[in-house]
């Protein structure tokens, strides 16, 4: 009711079921019409999920108490908080140069190289499965994306987006700016990237960042490679298939998780 007035919220249409099917004793706010009560109103709690992802009712959201799905989605550095140190807390914030650098040349120079994991050694790996204890608390039917946090350059960063459709690692300018990176540490880049609102943007320059990914026993550490733009972002960082390749990450959007594969440290 606090927000009932507000021009982004986006009221439905009638109950289409016969009114005399319906419970008279239960009255939806959201529908303004009878059958069952607002706080159960599936239409009600869809319509805030998309404003909260939108950036919208920042100052109704307590990270405490959020749904199971939400709680999932934030994976990372509960566990983390007694045992590493960090420099604060980032919240959420209302084809790029990949492994071929910033030229033709060097990306002709990769496409060249040899594989540097042979057969033998992915051989050797261990299998990744996920289970029925991986969807534990998930309600369901949803279309939440993976979300996690995770502990970049001695920050616990919130809202990161994990996309392996995406060439890049973005972070949000405003998250880059208050991990105080200056501008004189950015590598200048000339190779565009595309996807951002369909349009074409060269990045302000890539930067190299320690990023840790995982609970407690089972982490990956990494120097990752960011690529900062000026540009309005929903989540404070994209994590794209160069990372996601690099330290071996399965993903499944079904159970809300990633996993990977061994320990790595990396320098």
């Amino acid at each position: 009711m606090k927000i009932k007035d507000s021009r982004k919220l986006k009221w439905p249409s009638r109950l289409q079921s016969p009114p005399d099917t319906r419970d008279r004793s239960m009255y939806c706010d959201f529908h303004r019409d009878h059958g069952y009560t607002t706080e159960d109103c599936l239409a009600l709690k869809r319509e805030i999920e998309v404003l909260i992802k939108r950036g919208f009712l920042g100052s109704y959201v307590n990270d405490d108490k959020c749904p199971r799905n939400n709680q999932n989605r934030d994976k990372g550095p509960e566990g983390w908080r007694n045992k590493q140190p960090t420099a604060g807390t980032i919240n959420i914030i209302i084809g790029g140069t990949t492994s071929g650098e910033d030229s033709s040349s060097g990306r002709k120079q990769y496409a060249r190289q040899p594989p540097i994991i042979s057969r033998l050694d992915l051989a050797c790996t261990e299998d990744i499965t996920f289970g029925m204890e991986d969807l534990e608390g998930i309600t369901f039917p949803y279309d939440d994306a993976l979300v996690i946090s995770a502990i970049l350059a001695n920050f616990e960063v919130r809202k990161i987006l994990i996309d392996n459709k995406s060439t890049a690692n973005v972070p949000s300018h405003e998250a880059f700016v208050q991990i105080v990176i200056s501008s004189e540490q950015l590598k200048p880049v000339k190779t565009p990237l595309q996807g951002f609102g369909g349009g074409v943007i060269t990045p302000e320059g890539i930067v190299g960042l320690p990023l840790t990914l995982g609970a407690e026993g089972k982490q990956v550490k990494q120097i990752t490679t960011f690529e900062v733009f000026h540009t309005p972002m929903a989540y404070n960082a994209i994590l794209g298939r160069p990372l996601l390749n690099r330290i071996r990450a399965i993903v499944s959007t079904f159970h809300l998780a990633m996993k990977f594969l061994q320990v790595m440290e990396s320098g």
